[in-house]
């Protein structure tokens, strides 16, 4: 008798430990479940843009907010282009819109050794109404596809020099409250800055523009550097407003170049080079514009500007 009642609550106890168990798993599975749910809802995107990327998936991201800094030259194996140059290629396709990006988002990366890795981006690379509160950098990234910023806010610098574009590229409406850096860059297709507002220093030296560059009804509030820019197509600045000096000086406009109803202080056209049709109409100018040494290859346009804040002495 007292080995059967021995067994029995050996027994009670064995089936009190399975259940034990059977709850502790549970538990374990809920708990694995609610992180797994809580890492796919943060914030942070950068570990769901690299694994599209990885696939050579599009990626489509809306109305987040990303606390991750996006540095694309991480995303994909690097491969050697030149001496002490990788480049990453990213196939997949890039549109965030109305997003907000806490940290960096960049496609330029200088190792501590000195050499750099660039991207090229095969597909789009879109970031429609979204907001940098941090850096961005697309120094000589190349972009296959529509580049489009449209309605964009940069909160901090963005450096945009030696950016190929060989589709059509649009900045429209975006505003640029750090510095803004395009030397160098190269526009196959159309350029779009209408409406765009520069709050601090811009610079497009020695940029080129291979179509149409619209920069109508866009403000500068610091110095804009336009010198040396080759521009292939028409050329629109038409209701442009700026506060401070503006230099286009030893530049070439191959086709018509518009700059109507413009607001100046100090604005520089010496030694360029204008071969299509040229309008300097109702021009409101604060201190002086000068077209010294410049060449027009049609006739010589009218300017509406008192002489005594015209410089020239065109050929």
């Amino acid at each position: 008798m007292p080995m059967f009642i021995n067994v029995s609550i050996g027994l009670e106890t064995s089936f009190q430990y399975i259940n034990y168990m059977k709850h502790f798993v549970l538990v374990l599975l809920a708990f694995v479940q609610l992180s797994c749910a809580t890492q796919n809802s943060s914030p942070g995107e950068d570990n769901s843009i690299k694994k599209l990327i990885i696939k050579d998936q599009p990626v489509y991201i809306e109305n987040k907010t990303i606390n991750d800094i996006v540095d694309f030259t991480f995303f994909l194996e690097k491969h050697l282009i030149s001496e002490g140059v990788y480049q990453v290629n990213v196939k997949s396709g890039i549109t965030f819109k109305k997003c907000i990006f806490k940290k960096p988002v960049t496609a330029f990366r200088k190792m501590v050794d000195g050499k750099i890795v660039l991207t090229s981006f095969q597909g789009n690379v879109s970031f429609i109404d979204c907001v940098f509160q941090d850096e961005v950098n697309f120094r000589g990234s190349r972009i296959m596809g529509r580049t489009d910023f449209t309605g964009s806010t940069f909160n901090d610098s963005a450096n945009f020099e030696e950016l190929n574009c060989y589709d059509n590229a649009y900045f429209n409406q975006c505003v640029f409250e750090g510095v803004s850096r395009f030397q160098n860059a190269f526009f196959n297709q159309k350029a779009n800055f209408m409406s765009a507002e520069f709050d601090e220093v811009i610079s497009f030296q020695n940029s080129m523009f291979n179509s149409e560059l619209q920069f109508s009804a866009s403000k500068f509030y610091k110095y804009a550097d336009f010198t040396l820019v080759d521009c292939r197509g028409k050329v629109l600045f038409n209701y442009a407003e700026f506060t401070e000096k503006a230099d286009f000086s030893h530049s070439i406009f191959a086709q018509d170049f518009h700059f109507v109803s413009t607001k100046n202080n100090t604005t520089n056209f010496n030694n360029c080079r204008f071969l299509g049709k040229v309008s300097f109409n109702k021009l409101d100018v604060l201190n002086t514009l000068s077209l010294n040494e410049s060449y027009f290859l049609l006739d010589m346009p009218k300017i509406d500007v008192s002489s005594k804040k015209l410089i020239k002495n065109s050929n």
